[in-house]
């Protein structure tokens, strides 16, 4: 369901992390008016749909018949597979793309985009490139350069919440209001 191939995809989420906002980019030949840019609410998602749809698929995991231990001890991905399967569902629903009922297929291929770490931290000039080489056979250059303004946008408010956030947790180790630590830096490895 979701696409690795950024390039090819359909339809591109652009998540930022802290943030309750993210942007579309409906890429679909087939769209009606054309590709476009969405600005999405993540209030708009998670609405009483998604709720009802996660609690059904979470009930059907949990009272299956011919559940065993081991498979009790993966209830965890899956609860984590049923949360991101319906809010794909609430997401392409709110982009107004209705696949059929029976179907997995939600219309095209999917794309996400995380902004977080070194793609949060790219320049303009970078970010300009980047969305011409993803996006610029598929999007107009005004709808591309819409994409532009709204992703600096968001970048700027997502690193200003993370930078906001690390104060927080900074100061409330000094204070002692955050619990026995904190994570002050935090080596990946490669």
């Amino acid at each position: 369901m979701f696409d690795t191939d950024r390039g090819s995809a359909d339809i591109t989420l652009c998540i930022f992390p802290h943030l309750r906002e993210f942007i579309a980019i409906d890429a679909r030949k087939n769209r009606s008016g054309g590709p476009a840019v969405l600005s999405l609410s993540i209030s708009n998602i998670l609405g009483e749909e998604f709720y009802t749809g996660v609690e059904r698929d979470f009930s059907k995991l949990l009272r299956r018949h011919d559940i065993g231990f081991l498979e009790l001890m993966g209830i965890p991905q899956q609860v984590e597979a049923v949360v991101r399967a319906n809010l794909l569902k609430r997401i392409i629903a709110e982009l107004g793309i209705l696949p059929a009922e029976d179907s997995k297929n939600p219309g095209g291929t999917v794309g996400v985009l995380f902004f977080a770490g070194t793609l949060l931290s790219f320049e303009v000039g970078q970010l300009r490139e980047a969305t011409r080489e993803l996006f610029g056979k598929k999007l107009s250059p005004v709808t591309l350069e819409q994409l532009n303004d709204q992703l600096i946008n968001l970048m700027e408010k997502e690193q200003k919440t993370v930078s906001d956030t690390s104060q927080q947790d900074l100061a409330g180790l000094i204070s002692g209001k955050s619990g026995p630590y904190v994570t002050l830096w935090e080596s990946r490895g490669k």
